[in-house]
């Protein structure tokens, strides 16, 4: 087995890092420019198979073994401060900028974080990393440094373990001319198989279960042991034919990087087999390993080396400048300034960040004294900073537990605390002016409620504010999973579509309870009740989506009919329907779910989609709880967007519309809290407390329109 490579600096691995690290800044811009540019850590993850494996090997060669105190110590050294810097300045800057809504998310994702496992918290929340408008906090890129250092972790081990069967294997039999070559040929054969392993992995998972397997670390190692497979070939010769040849290479090794990051659309399925042609151009590069010519000239120039010697605190920095400097814009009365003023603003201060970063507190950890710590003072070191970062989730969840607390005294006080008898609509405290009564026609109640009162629940704890079915029933997978609630062997009734829909569960369990309801619940977040295909919906979630109406369809065609089925679905971030004629489209994806319940004898029951108020509402109430009736938004920006399930149910004989817009706004506008209530538990959702005042109007509503029908 050939000796590997040996370990001075390269050029071109340190040209690789720059452009890896322009590729995934360039693609958070979102300037349509770098489609691709998540590519880039796949760049990144070969190059560390490569340089981390090509250490070990050459330790294992020189000492027979591997120290892991040392080699675990000196990663902390290289990536740990320079990350809890970021995480602390980011945490401090979320907190003032963010609305109290989105605390317990960031301190969950920051803990996560500082743990190195953001990328099992966003694989077990099934994130869409590549899905346009997808949710996002300033922490969520370290999933990619979370896949690093479980490498870190694990591959040592393995390479050492492989060595030493060998070596003992090799002692009971001895040899006349001993060597290390059958112990790296052992390395390259485990580095081969576990290759293979995880490639099949990132393939088949990728196909089934698409937004997790993009975070998983086995769906990944592939791409760090293609690096390390690099690192234990030989070096090319270096003829100049075959110099030429090795140039001539690495220049299709770099265009087929970048046209990854150019023309790759975050529509493929990803890691899958689409992620072998980042992986391959990257490899290429290395194994040629080209030092003359133009490629070997521009490797070499200043900007390209600065940008190696800052790429990982500029990987660390850019992400949470693109989220929160305009926030923080915003907040100083910039609200909106042009793209590529905005673009040239992120890209000026992420740089000046990270240079700043590396030379203070880069340089001086990996060069100064610290870097002469023994392992375990390193350890404590990391450990106490580590600590003190999680100081901030930790702070943040005294304060959240402490309002809940507050939040279910008052609810408790005002007579309409969660849970309590369906359609309550009053309380001690507030007389007739509680909840879905204030905005009653005639009510003689001042939208907002009494200032003094507070809000109930407060922005911080809304977003637990929830029915209890919201965990416990949503489909995780694309089988129709069905809750069923209310009285058995009642009337058969059910609720179909995504989140928006389910969010109305509280008053239909009331409703149910009340009129002798069996109410079966089909929910899945982001699915809508619909075989219409969305063009800006990303194409994992179109197959997801796609197979969960499907087995709906199952599932509701199975059985005694369903008099009533009620659905709704979120209105806004729908683009057009694919195709010609997309109003058309969009009817016929609605009526290919409903008519075969009408077909039935079910009347379909759509109500239309609340209002879109976005995270500004919520920040109004954070920072004017003594004028919180102020803070609302126009009808015309919260139904800025087209509602198509109601347009198709107006065309559809069989479906009826109960709509309760009436009861979110008034007078043109749509306040963050009536009588007394907060209303939205997010920028879209309903809290479950104002749900729970709506059950008697949604029933009077649904009454209304069956009778209409006729």
């Amino acid at each position: 087995m050939p000796s590997p490579q040996h370990g001075p600096f390269r050029t071109d691995v340190h040209a690789i890092r720059a452009l890896a690290v322009v590729l995934v800044v360039g693609y958070h811009l979102d300037a349509g420019v770098v489609r691709g540019g998540f590519v880039g850590v796949d760049a990144f993850f070969v190059v560390s198979g490569f340089l981390i494996t090509g250490q070990l090997v050459r330790e294992l060669q020189a000492r027979d073994g591997v120290d892991l105190p040392g080699f675990w110590a000196r990663r902390a050294r290289r990536l740990v401060p320079s990350a809890l810097v970021v995480l602390a300045v980011t945490a401090l800057a979320s907190w003032l900028l963010s609305p109290r809504e989105d605390w317990p998310g960031l301190g969950l994702h920051l803990a996560a974080s500082v743990g190195y496992v953001e990328n099992w918290a966003l694989a077990a929340a099934s994130t869409d990393y590549l899905a346009a408008g997808s949710p996002s906090t300033p922490f969520e890129h370290f999933w990619s440094l979370g896949v690093e250092e479980q490498f870190y972790v694990v591959w040592p081990l393995l390479l050492l373990a492989a060595w030493r069967v060998v070596r003992l294997v090799r002692r009971r039999h001895p040899t006349p001319r001993p060597s290390g070559r059958p112990q790296l040929a052992a390395v390259a054969v485990v580095v081969t198989l576990v290759s293979v392993a995880s490639a099949v992995c990132s393939v088949v998972l990728t196909a089934t279960d698409p937004a997790p397997a993009y975070f998983w670390p086995h769906t990944r190692a592939w791409e760090f042991g293609v690096g390390a497979l690099l690192a234990l070939v030989p070096a090319p010769g270096s003829a100049s034919a075959r110099a030429r040849v090795r140039t001539g290479l690495a220049t299709t090794g770099w265009l087929g990087l970048v046209a990854c990051g150019v023309f790759l659309h975050p529509d493929v399925p990803y890691p899958g087999t689409v992620a072998v042609l980042p992986v391959a151009a990257t490899a290429i590069v290395i194994v040629t390993r080209a030092e003359t010519g133009v490629l070997a000239r521009l490797a070499v120039l200043p900007p390209v080396r600065w940008l190696g010697r800052v790429s990982y605190p500029l990987y660390l920095w850019h992400w949470p400048v693109v989220l929160l400097l305009p926030r923080a814009l915003e907040r100083v009365g910039v609200a909106d300034p042009p793209s590529p003023v905005r673009t040239a603003a992120v890209v000026l201060l992420s740089a000046g960040l990270a240079h700043g970063t590396a030379v203070l507190v880069e340089r001086p950890v990996t060069a100064g004294r610290l870097a002469r710590l023994r392992p375990r003072a390193t350890f404590a070191v990391v450990a106490a900073g580590m600590a003190l970062v999680l100081l901030a989730p930790a702070a943040g969840w005294t304060v959240l537990t402490g309002q809940l607390r507050e939040d279910r005294a008052l609810a408790a006080e005002l007579g309409g605390a969660p849970g309590s008898s369906p359609g309550t609509t009053s309380g001690p405290a507030t007389g007739s002016c509680w909840g879905a009564a204030a905005i009653a026609p005639g009510s003689g109640c001042a939208v907002g409620g009494d200032p003094d009162r507070g809000t109930t629940p407060s922005t911080m704890t809304a977003a637990y504010d929830i029915d209890p079915t919201w965990d416990d029933c949503q489909a995780e997978a694309t089988a129709a999973r069905s809750c069923v609630v209310g009285v058995r062997g009642g009337t058969r009734v059910a609720l179909v579509g995504d989140s928006h829909a389910h969010q109305w569960s509280s008053a239909l369990i009331a409703l149910a309870d009340e009129r002798g309801w069996e109410l079966h619940l089909m929910v899945k977040g982001g699915c809508e009740f619909s075989h219409v295909v969305w063009s800006d919906v990303s194409g994992a979630d179109r197959n997801r989506c796609g197979a969960w109406n499907d087995a709906v369809d199952r599932s509701l065609a199975a059985g005694a009919p369903y008099d009533l089925v009620f659905t709704s679905s979120r209105a806004d971030l729908r683009g057009t329907p694919e195709g010609p004629d997309p109003v058309g489209r969009a009817l016929e994806g609605y009526r290919a779910s409903w008519q075969p319940l009408i077909a039935r004898g079910t009347t379909v029951v759509a109500i239309p989609d609340t209002p879109a108020v976005g995270s500004g509402v919520q920040r109004c109430v954070d920072q004017h709880p003594a004028s919180r009736q102020t803070c609302r938004i126009s009808t015309g920006r919260a139904f800025a967007t087209d509602d198509r399930l109601v347009d198709a149910a107006r065309a559809t004989p069989g479906v009826v519309v109960a709509d309760m817009t009436p009861w979110f706004c008034v007078d043109q506008s749509c306040p963050a809290v009536i009588g007394n209530v907060l209303v939205y538990r997010d920028s879209q959702h309903l809290t479950r407390t104002y749900v729970s005042t709506l059950t008697a109007p949604l029933g009077r509503a649904v009454d209304r329109a069956l009778r209409a029908r006729g």
